[in-house]
């Protein structure tokens, strides 16, 4: 396992300056047999003739040092001018170029860099019975950005730990925190996947474009059986900046719809649909209340429109599927535990109907199986 080589992709959009200093940033940790991709996902590609000078400067590095990818004549880090066709259909061509010569594929945002000097070899270490994994994913200051990402009930999908302390990286004779744990989605900010797993679901799905792709990946992912795990003894800094245009909202607001209608098992969907409805209800008012009404109806508008591509990609989802109804909706998350959430989340009364609500649900689909 320790012998697992890497393949880094790293989609930009206009950051040329950032994309440089992350891949200077990992650049020692990479082995014989690494790759790493940069996918220039904007017009006019100006990437290259910024910073390819700096980016490629690694592969004459290699060579001077002696790891020439065993004879093989392959650059270790390589430009691809991309079309833009969003975020997952970057990673996808990038994951392409690579994913039959590595063993895992490294997405990384390129807002982040690697200050953890041993990440790699963490990385290479993780047992195989985890087919994606993520480090601890922390902001500037030490806290945590995303330790995974809720699934939750309603539809939503939001960061775990934000803002706490990382466990177990930085362990001690008091802490027996495991070094790989269970999450339900792994961000795509610092996914790591099996090459064998990203082959299996066909790569990322581009009709989301932009958000939730990630999301997407990984319950996907859990339904085909698979385990995705949270590496509490590696880390990678986020320098996080929540954009809020209205582009996002838009695309937030669809995707997640269209992840509910493809993914999940017909039995888990139906018992879902009361309170899906109404945290749908409860967003209607919220975008009332923040003048983002017409946001909302441009989502719906996109939703209905791409109906037809939204079926279709439920065929090719459920073919992957190897859990019961059950076993689906007990990898999906009941709990407001999202500090945005504001007093919803720390309200003991919404959390027991949610818990009481979650366990009816589970009754029924076992029932019935």
């Amino acid at each position: 396992m320790s012998d697992n080589s890497i393949g880094v992709v790293i989609v930009s959009y206009g950051h040329e300056q950032d994309v440089a200093n992350l891949v200077d940033s990992f650049a020692g940790q990479l082995r014989d047999g690494d790759r790493v991709v940069v996918v220039d996902n904007r017009k006019p590609w100006v990437l290259e003739s910024v910073v390819g000078e700096r980016l490629l400067a690694h592969n004459s590095s290699n060579r001077r040092n002696g790891n020439s990818h065993n004879g093989s004549s392959h650059n270790r880090v390589e430009i691809i001018n991309h079309d833009n066709g969003g975020f997952a259909a970057g990673c996808n061509v990038g994951a392409a170029r690579i994913q039959d010569e590595v063993d895992l594929l490294f997405f990384l945002n390129p807002d982040t860099v690697i200050e953890d000097p041993t990440l790699f070899d963490t990385l290479r270490r993780v047992d195989d019975q985890w087919a994606a994994f993520m480090p601890y994913l922390l902001l500037p200051d030490g806290t945590i950005n995303s330790a995974g990402n809720a699934l939750h009930i309603s539809g939503l999908s939001w960061v775990t730990g934000l803002d706490e302390q990382p466990v177990g990286l930085h362990p001690n004779e008091a802490d027996d925190t495991p070094e790989v744990t269970d999450i339900s989605i792994a961000s795509g900010a610092c996914l790591v996947v099996r090459t064998l797993w990203w082959k299996r679901l066909n790569g990322m799905e581009e009709l989301y474009f932009m958000y939730h792709e990630d999301t997407d990946f990984s319950a996907r992912l859990l339904l085909a059986g698979g385990r995705i795990g949270l590496v509490h003894s590696g880390y990678v800094t986020h320098h996080y900046d929540y954009a809020k245009g209205d582009y996002k909202w838009i695309y937030i607001e669809r995707n997640r719809h269209v992840l509910l209608l493809s993914v999940l098992p017909l039995p888990t969907l139906v018992v879902l649909i009361p309170q899906i409805l109404g945290a749908n209800l409860g967003l209607w008012a919220i975008a009332a209340k923040e003048n983002r009404l017409g946001l909302k109806v441009t989502s719906l508008r996109l939703l209905i429109r791409d109906l037809p591509k939204i079926l279709a990609l439920r065929g090719k989802s459920q073919q992957l599927r190897a859990l019961t109804p059950a076993e689906y909706l007990e990898k999906m998350e009941w709990r407001f535990d999202n500090p945005n959430l504001g007093a919803l989340g720390t309200n003991k009364t919404v959390n027991r109907i949610y818990k009481a609500y979650y366990q009816a649900c589970r009754a029924i689909l076992r029932l019935f199986a």
